[in-house]
């Protein structure tokens, strides 16, 4: 304050022989900005008035920071010891909310929660079955809603496990829970149509394909019924995507070996080219273990840098196929995706985290249980929830998905989550 007075006075003799005079009410006024975010403002009223200062403070606006946060998780697969620990005699009724009620926090903490659905909701009379052609009781898909999850991706190898009837029947009780899902599809005019997601001004398309039904044809009929991995087709999309004006492209691809632990050439070719032509964020499924996980910075049409972010398999979140050797085939990952938008400034990727997920697969009190242990237990918590075997095991399990995706890399965790640095 005292510098701003200082500064008046001495524009006082300017103001006395360089100020506007109105006419009619000899009223002399004068505007200065001083020191950034002070406006002073003088005025005289005649000749003889006493000099008026009057200093107002201008508050500088900072710009409005939004963020947005995405949870993934892979295989969601239901085999048939999953539908029996699910089975409860005395209702005649199943409920899978057990196997993701120790994770279920994580899911719901996502702005967006997406999975990989590799089942078909075909419906009883189809007849329940686990592997190798999945139907699973409808209650799975009210399990997964009411842990989190906001959008499914359809397109796998399992997609025509109960033919084009239980494929379009699983999109018909997705709508009724309001999941989105993408993938498959019951007309051509649907298949066309791309899902966009907006949180917190930060927007988001949503693509999915796969490399094949196992064999099951498609029917000519529905020739757009699954989303087939096809270069030209998937570019296509991509560029449609851009032109919705997105912030990010996500596609989620059912690609590579199965059991292998890193990526094979043709996986890479395939990321590398969609990074080419406009996807931003790419989520790889199919293996059923870990592969590996990277950003890159694209330079983009406008001549903009932007960092994408590639995994080629989330391994399995949820499923009965165990083994006893790695790399392990009962290990998933909560992939955790942080984005952020500067008010007049382009959506960036911020962070990348996971939380290392095993599920169990034992018997409690002669019933079968099957759960997906997340990193938030504490020792004590783990004693109480599985035998020494299992701790063990998941122990073990940890420490093989925090060497196979950080290697050398400095171990970092925030709120159950390691960070991925990039």
């Amino acid at each position: 304050m005292k510098k701003t007075y200082c500064l008046f006075y001495l524009l006082t003799l300017v103001f006395l022989t360089s100020c506007g005079q109105t006419k009619e009410s000899n009223e002399i006024v004068a505007n200065w900005n001083i020191e950034g975010n002070t406006q002073v403002a003088m005025a005289i009223n005649g000749e003889n008035s006493n000099v008026v200062l009057e200093e107002i403070s201008i508050e500088k606006k900072e710009p409005e920071i939004h963020s947005a946060k995405m949870k993934v998780v892979g295989d969601i697969m239901v085999h048939e010891w999953q539908i029996e620990a699910a089975f409860d005699k005395e209702s005649n009724t199943y409920d899978f909310g057990r196997q993701f009620e120790l994770v279920k926090p994580f899911l719901e903490d996502g702005d967006i929660t997406i999975g990989n659905l590799e089942t078909t909701l075909a419906g009883s009379e189809a007849g329940y079955s686990g592997y190798p052609r999945f139907n699973t009781p409808d209650s799975l898909g009210d399990s997964l809603k009411d842990s989190g999850f906001d959008i499914l991706t359809t397109a796998n190898n399992h997609s025509l496990d109960t033919n084009a009837k239980g494929a379009l029947r699983t999109l018909d009780i997705l709508d009724k829970l309001e999941i989105e899902h993408t993938g498959t599809y019951r007309s051509q005019e649907e298949s066309e149509q791309i899902i966009i997601k907006e949180v917190n001004t930060i927007s988001f398309a949503f693509l999915s394909y796969t490399y094949g039904t196992n064999g099951i044809p498609i029917p000519k009929e529905h020739s757009y019924l699954v989303n087939l991995i096809d270069m030209e087709k998937m570019k296509a999309d991509i560029r449609k995507a851009k032109g919705l004006s997105p912030d990010f492209i996500v596609v989620s691809i059912h690609f590579g070996e199965e059991y292998q632990e890193y990526p094979n050439g043709n996986q890479k070719q395939i990321v590398d080219e969609l990074f080419d032509v406009g996807a931003d964020i790419i989520l790889g499924s199919h293996p059923h273990v870990i592969q590996s996980m990277e950003t890159r910075k694209i330079t983009r049409d406008d001549g903009s840098e932007k960092i994408c972010f590639v995994i080629y398999s989330l391994g399995n979140f949820v499923s009965s196929q165990r083994t006893p050797l790695y790399p392990p085939r009962d290990a998933g990952i909560i992939l955790n995706l942080d984005f952020e938008k500067i008010e007049n400034e382009k959506a960036e990727l911020k962070s990348v985290s996971f939380m290392p997920t095993w599920v169990q697969f034992s018997k409690k009190d002669g019933k079968r249980l099957i759960r997906v242990i997340g990193n938030n237990l504490s020792e004590e918590e783990l004693k109480e929830e599985l035998n020494g075997d299992e701790i063990n095991r998941f122990k073990s399990t940890r420490e093989y998905i925090l060497q196979h995706l950080l290697g050398e890399n400095e171990i970092r965790i925030k709120d159950d989550f390691y960070v991925y640095p990039f």
